[in-house]
């Protein structure tokens, strides 16, 4: 009972451990998480993402599905911020897959949503209203109106973005509809918006004035003043298109009460003036909006406003103001190369020359505004942003994401059957060990039965042999008495005869006496009487003694008869013993037989459990070479999360290179142009563009020297990693070699940094002095790897593992791996070494590990002892020799592994 609730005690301690491990896992990924978004929230792109990789391998780990996802959309936002849309793409893909497995249509929605957010930024707009319109679908499917406003308002964005303006307007008048009907009146507003910027893009100045006048009355009372002065000021400018002048006044004059500061908002109250035919107060607005952007050092306002002058004189017929402006705007627009002011400069003075009737100057002029045109193309022109070639570089990034994805979950489910393979391993081997112990079971069993029968066969032995020494003994005595009867008998009818014989002797000698009497009788008459007395006399003696001794014989012949009796109720028993013995020698066969059969099944059974032993020493050796694939597994997943984090250094600095070398080309492009041009006056207006450039140049040498310098650290990392995997596949040979036993450790703890990193504290205390040794180097860096692994996870949290090693004297070393762990009860510790036997949860530990070190430790000729306290640490101390002297019978295992 005792054992018992002990292991129910440890069981529950166990399980306590696990789940606070779990938790301490869990608060550490939430961690992760809140230091991405921090990072992310102030622009270190780089620090969020390192974060977010290391907290979705945690989450990964505890096999969280939300915390999963929720990493995943923050990487996912992560690498569009840095315009990495393809691993933007895979990690949202991601979300979708996941979410499509589970039959999770709000998961499936926010992914489509996300993924549609990623293709319209890169400009694949086609394939983002294709998500867009999926999201809308997951959302409508859930009956959620909000979310499905979001993702309606989202591809009218989508449309409006890439010129699709009927198609914007159509999904924005959807909108509009969906919100009133549900009451979302934020959506209202928006859509309302958005139908008055398309309107007035598609030059639809009616509905645009519609839209602008409901949208101007919803956040008028609520609405900032920068979106108050944009709406009122664009609502007037649509109504002078459409010919309503007073309402055009009326929001002009709103706009600059708003912000008198917005040189916009003059410009519009100008037009609106002009349009009411107040032309000094047209004038008087215009020249407040050139002050205004004259203070601010905007050229390209200034020549807009010269050219708004301009444009208001060539109405009024007044050439002459015109020319002045136009000349103006000239000089600004070539000085500052604003060509898209000189567009409209060109084209006005074509139109005064043409007035004057200066055909030259016109022709001049209107060469020179298509030459601007041409290079800066109709800017009233919409032209659509649908490009085949993003559209098709974005599908590449969907099947690429799938094709990786698809990779990725094969391999979790290949991992998953090998963990169920090795789960099933280790339940058959348990069901070989609960049949071998069965059988064992049975065996002694049958073992201890064949005793017992041979012990009753013995004892029923010795009991018939008591028992025919017994009857023999009975015989004996019987015969004895018998004989002594037959001889008491025969004397006494022998004496009988003798008596009888006398009487007939003296009868004889009475008879011949008579006769002599009566002979004698005639002479002694009397002497007849007397003989005659005599006679009687004599013959009552003889008669008494005739009757005497038949009465003795009487008596003698009754004992006989009571002899006889005796002797037939010993024949009797005697009967009934050979009987009983007869019996007893039939159950002495049967025992016989069944002994035999005993012994048949006990040989069954032993050849039973030599195979069982052969089955298991075979599963052994399989197991053997499970845990070193165990190990095997345990280092690429620690290399690859390693090597991970420098790749993502190298990769975010070579794209980043890549783009700035891309800008460079440009600016190079431009060089070469200004290089080619012979007309100073031309190379004069690319003067602004070529020093603006070379800022901007400046900057991108400084951003590349920081890439660089972030490749290059990515690099050196790589490089330590290798060299680090370079020394531990030098240790993994199987032969004797002179090894540096503390660069083996920095091997070992090199393979299993992903594993104690952020979580426990390496100490190392090495002794410089150590010498090489001579020993197997693999299979020691077996040995370290394993218990420096099972330090690790005896360790919940913040711990510490000491490595220390120590050069005792001439002939040997000690090495000590000390942790500040659980540690173990007496009971563990003293099985701690058996194969099998393992603390883990099943399918996290063979228990062959520390076996396999144990035997290690021994081929080396070395010792390996543990020292534990619960709740202090565990510390396992290993003493080597410094030269292995190998038996043959070693050598030739270790020729047979080679071979």
């Amino acid at each position: 009972m005792r054992i018992s609730a002990v292991i129910i005690t440890l069981l529950v301690m166990s399980l306590n451990m696990t789940a606070i491990a779990q938790q301490a896992s869990y608060n550490e990924a939430v961690s992760l998480l809140e230091k991405t978004k921090y990072n992310q929230k102030r622009g270190n792109l780089e620090g969020a993402i390192g974060h977010a990789l290391l907290g979705l391998d945690q989450a990964e780990t505890l096999g969280n599905q939300e915390l999963i996802i929720q990493f995943k959309e923050v990487i996912g936002g992560i690498y569009l911020a840095k315009k990495d849309y393809k691993n933007a793409v895979s990690s949202y893909f991601a979300i979708v897959l996941a979410a499509e497995r589970q039959d999770d249509q709000e998961g499936l929605g926010m992914g489509n949503l996300a993924l549609a957010n990623t293709f319209s930024d890169m400009g694949a707009y086609d394939k983002a209203s294709d998500y867009y319109q999926r999201t809308i679908d997951n959302f409508e499917t859930l009956g959620k109106k909000r979310e499905k406003a979001n993702a309606i308002q989202a591809l009218g964005y989508n449309y409006s973005n890439s010129n699709q303006f009927s198609k914007s307007i159509l999904t924005f008048e959807s909108l509009l509809k969906l919100a009133i009907s549900e009451s979302l009146y934020s959506y209202i507003s928006s859509a309302q918006k958005q139908l008055f910027l398309d309107n007035i893009k598609t030059n639809n100045a009616t509905e645009a004035a519609k839209y602008g006048l409901s949208y101007y009355e919803r956040i008028k009372d609520k609405g900032n003043s920068a979106t108050l002065s944009d709406a009122t000021r664009n609502l007037a400018l649509q109504f002078i298109k459409i010919g309503d002048n007073k309402n055009a006044l009326k929001f002009a004059n709103i706009s600059v009460n708003i912000d008198g500061q917005n040189t916009m908002s003059l410009e519009t109250l100008a037009k609106a003036y002009a349009a009411n035919e107040n032309y000094n107060k047209a004038i008087e607005n215009f020249e407040k909006a050139l002050e205004s952007n004259d203070r601010k050092r905007n050229s390209e306002g200034m020549a807009r406003n010269y050219n708004q002058m301009a444009e208001l004189a060539i109405d009024r017929g007044d050439l002459r103001v015109a020319s002045n402006n136009l000349g103006k705007a000239e000089e600004i627009g070539i000085e500052r190369n604003t060509r898209i002011t000189l567009l409209d400069t060109y084209r006005m003075l074509a139109l005064v020359n043409q007035e004057k009737g200066n055909e030259d100057q016109e022709a001049k002029y209107r060469s020179m505004h298509e030459a601007v045109k041409l290079q800066i193309g109709d800017p009233d022109k919409i032209v659509s942003k649908l490009s085949r070639a993003k559209e098709n570089l974005a599908e590449s990034y969907e099947q690429e994401a799938r094709a990786t994805i698809s990779t990725v979950e094969n391999k979790k489910l290949a991992q998953e059957r090998e963990k169920l393979r090795a789960q099933q391993k280790l339940k058959d081997i348990e069901i070989i060990e609960q049949q071998a112990r069965l059988q064992a079971q049975e065996l002694q069993k049958k073992k201890l039965e064949a005793e017992r029968a041979k012990q009753e066969l013995l004892i029923t032995e010795k009991t018939n042999e008591a028992s025919t020494r017994e009857a023999e003994l009975e015989r004996l005595q019987l015969d004895a008495e018998l004989q002594k009867l037959s001889e008491e008998e025969r004397d006494k009818r022998l004496e009988l005869i003798e008596k009888e014989r006398e009487i007939l002797r003296q009868q004889t000698e009475l008879q011949a006496q008579k006769i002599e009497s009566d002979r004698q009788a005639r002479m002694l008459y009397f002497m007849a009487i007397g003989a005659t007395v005599i006679i009687l006399a004599i013959l009552m003696v003889a008669f008494y003694r005739t009757y005497n001794n038949s009465k003795t014989i009487r008596e003698q012949n009754q004992n006989l008869a009571e002899q006889q009796k005796t002797i037939l109720n010993r024949n009797i028993q005697l009967k009934k013993s050979s009987e009983a013995m007869l019996a007893m020698n039939n159950k002495l066969k049967k025992a016989h037989v069944n002994l035999k059969v005993l012994l048949k099944k006990e040989q069954a059974t032993k050849e039973q459990l030599e195979k069982t032993n052969l089955d298991l020493k075979n599963t052994q050796v399989h197991l053997v070479q499970a845990e070193k694939m165990s190990s095997l597994g345990l280092l690429t997943a620690g290399i690859a999360h390693e090597i991970n984090n420098p790749i993502n250094f190298v990769s975010s600095g070579v794209q980043s290179l890549t783009k700035n070398f891309g800008e460079i080309e440009s600016f190079l492009e431009n060089y070469q142009k200004v290089l080619a041009l012979d007309n100073l006056e031309e190379i004069k207006k690319y003067a602004t563009v070529l020093q603006e450039d070379e800022d901007f140049l400046n900057e991108l040498q400084d951003s590349s020297k920081e890439l660089l310098e972030d490749v290059r650290y990515g690099i050196l990392r790589i490089t330590e990693i290798v060299n680090g995997l370079r020394s531990f596949s030098r240790h993994d040979e199987a032969e004797v070699k002179e090894t540096d036993l503390n660069e083996s450790f920095d091997s070992a703890l090199l393979i299993l940094k992903n594993k104690y990193k952020n979580k426990t504290e390496i100490i190392k205390e090495m002794d410089e002095t150590l010498p090489q040794i001579q020993c197997f180097p693999g299979q020691l860096n077996q040995v370290f790897v394993n218990l420096i692994n099972n330090a690790i996870d005896a360790i919940d949290e913040n711990g510490e593992i000491k490595i220390r090693t120590i050069n005792l004297d001439d002939s040997s070393i000690e090495i000590r791996i000390s942790d500040n762990g659980t540690g173990m009860p007496e009971d563990v510790k003293a099985k701690i070494f058996d194969p099998f036997f393992t603390t883990k949860e099943i399918g996290k530990g063979t228990g062959l590990g520390l076996s396999i070190s144990h035997g290690i430790i021994e081929k080396h000729r070395g010792t390996i002892r543990v020292e534990s306290k619960m709740g202090v640490g565990t510390t396992f101390i290993i003493n080597l020799p410094k030269k292995l002297e190998l038996d043959d019978k070693i050598l030739e295992e270790q020729n047979l592994k080679l071979g």
